[in-house]
């Protein structure tokens, strides 16, 4: 098995692009094992993420006789060929508990939700930030003296009391979220009563192929799947504007998988 994987990927190296990168969906079971090929194949540096996929919210196997916990994640192993690869930083949103934590603050004009953020320089001036005085208060700021004024103009810079260091009013409608990690919890597993069910026994749900298509590639780019089982990445890179090949040796994978695309409006 792993002779024959170890062939498929360097294939696939030698067709990827310098600015494209490589996702390696895999069994927890059997991620180690595969880990050591993709890395003899595309070189440590290149190695960019083991993305930790949580499928399910319970799998509980006790009742036949399992002593193990429950096993509810996939691995996905991410390469690129180059460091030139493309990389459009996916946000997920922020939790009730944080919003509520840091942006309980509601501008009374407007109803905008905001926070007031630390202006200061962290490392001083070693790291060469500005020493000068605002609102009475002289520390090392994270901007420059000009842009401090245009922030002060622009109602941005906000002092909380007298004597108090000036904070920056950050707006919740101007954040895009938290920077997505690398555990993925809220792409649940395609249960039997989900309309995008195809009845192909590995489908994966469209939002985790539109997250990863979105993230490594551009309107116009090729998107390959040589394994594309029910297609959902084909059908996901067709709707997202993607150039795509999808490949199988099942007869119902191409079945299944032209069947999903002739349904796209």
């Amino acid at each position: 098995y792993l002779q024959w994987f170890y062939e498929t990927v360097v294939l696939l190296y030698e067709l990827l692009s310098e600015t494209g990168s490589i996702y390696v969906h895999i069994g927890s079971n059997v991620s180690h094992y595969v880990k050591v090929v993709t890395d003899s194949v595309f070189a440590t540096e290149n190695y960019l993420n083991e993305v930790v996929w949580k499928r399910s919210d319970a799998h509980s196997d006790v009742g036949q006789g399992a002593q193990h916990y429950g096993r509810l994640h996939d691995v996905i192993l991410v390469y690129s060929k180059s460091m030139q690869y493309t990389w459009n930083q996916p946000y997920e949103q922020h939790s009730a508990e944080y919003l509520a934590s840091h942006y309980s603050n509601v501008e009374p004009e407007t109803g905008r939700r905001y926070e007031l953020a630390d202006m200061t320089g962290p490392g001083g001036a070693a790291k060469g930030n500005p020493s000068y005085e605002v609102m009475g208060i002289t520390r090392h700021w994270r901007y420059s003296k000009l842009k401090m004024q245009e922030l002060i103009a622009a109602g941005r810079v906000v002092q909380p009391s007298p004597g108090a260091i000036p904070r920056y009013k950050r707006y919740l409608d101007e954040m895009k979220g938290r920077p997505l990690q690398d555990v993925w919890t809220d792409i649940p597993f395609i249960n039997s009563q989900a309309q995008e069910r195809a009845g192909y026994p590995t489908q994966k749900p469209e939002a985790l192929l539109e997250r990863i298509v979105n993230a490594s590639s551009n309107e116009g780019d090729i998107v390959l799947d040589c394994f594309c089982g029910s297609g959902t990445t084909a059908m996901v890179a067709e709707k997202l504007n993607r150039c795509w090949v999808a490949c199988d040796l099942g007869r119902f994978a191409i079945q299944t998988t032209r069947k999903r695309l002739l349904s796209i409006d």
